[in-house]
């Protein structure tokens, strides 16, 4: 029972609050967990999807062609994949992570995944609505930063991190 509570402390304690939150005001349970199997549903989503992309992608790509398009040895072009594949990602960090790991299995170079990141604050979905309120010259600006220094910071961890 001991090693039980030890293992599960916070899933207990997050669950006690519940309750007492529940029992100080139960009009409001209804309406969070509404919500919570709202955001679960569309998490659901997201998380099938990306377990799909990389099984698709462990099962039909060969490690010599992830290697040759996006590894350490890929060069410029590879970099520039992983930036441009960085700007179009969508959706939430912790669900791309285990699909880079993956990626890395298969031969992607440090350097392309650390590109990709830094890209990945570029939201090109944002950028009309982005310019509407700062502006076209600063939103340039700003993204091209952001393109440029995650190239950088690409080239600093592939130098750091030896594949």
């Amino acid at each position: 029972m001991k090693q039980i509570l030890k293992d599960w402390a916070i899933e207990i304690t997050i669950l006690v609050i519940a309750i007492v939150l529940a029992c100080l005001n139960p009009l409001k349970v209804s309406s969070a967990v509404l919500s919570a199997t709202k955001t679960y549903l569309n998490l659901f989503i997201v998380i099938v999807a990306i377990a799909l992309l990389s099984s698709f992608i462990s099962i039909t790509i060969p490690k010599q062609t992830i290697g040759k398009i996006i590894g350490r040895q890929s060069g410029i072009k590879g970099i520039l994949i992983g930036a441009t594949f960085g700007t179009l990602m969508i959706g939430p960090a912790y669900m791309f992570f285990p699909f880079f790991k993956e990626l890395r299995g298969k031969g992607a170079g440090v350097n392309i995944i650390a590109t990709t990141i830094g890209a990945w604050a570029i939201k090109i979905t944002w950028i009309p609505f982005a310019i509407t309120v700062l502006g076209w010259k600063f939103v340039l600006f700003f993204n091209g930063l952001i393109f440029v220094f995650s190239i950088l910071s690409g080239l600093f961890a592939g130098a750091f991190f030896k594949d």
